[in-house]
């Protein structure tokens, strides 16, 4: 998949890979107003408790948090609206066959800049077990000690 230049993040979803385990990652693009864009320009963005939901052969961002800046008319805007991803069809197959298994989500990872462009990131996860997730300390650790070891030998 396509590396992201860490210049271009907007947003990155934290702690992914100590909750979760990444089975596919796929970069779509995603549908905003002027608004939105403004505050994404503003680092005004929360995608924290967000994932996406394929709806009637469509995939959705759901439960993002755009806040909106002081300029903009806060009456006539929807802070948490469902915002619709660009996918192509074999992409929208591919995730929703992922769905359809039990334990499986998607989720955003990571939102940036590709050109003038706003894309997203989105992942296939699978949540760890905590037993998982002390065994990736483990092996973490592990490494620590041997780089340790082998640099005081050297």
């Amino acid at each position: 998949m396509m590396k992201v230049n860490k210049n271009n993040i907007i947003c990155i979803k934290n702690n992914i890979s100590i909750n979760y385990v990444v089975y596919k990652e796929i970069n779509a693009g995603i549908i905003l107003y002027g608004w939105e864009i403004k505050s994404l320009k503003k680092n005004k963005i929360n995608i924290k408790y967000s994932y996406v939901t394929i709806i009637d052969k469509e995939a959705y961002l759901i439960n993002s948090e755009f806040q909106p800046l002081i300029t903009s008319n806060i009456s006539l805007i929807d802070i948490k609206r469902n915002r619709k991803l660009l996918l192509k069809k074999y992409e929208l197959y591919l995730l929703s066959s992922y769905i359809k298994q039990k334990g499986y989500t998607i989720i955003p990872l990571v939102i940036f800049w590709k050109k003038h462009l706003v894309k997203i990131k989105i992942g296939v996860v699978k949540g760890k077990k905590s037993y998982d997730k002390r065994m990736d300390i483990k092996r973490r650790e592990w490494i620590i000690t041997k780089n340790r070891n082998i640099k005081k030998f050297m």
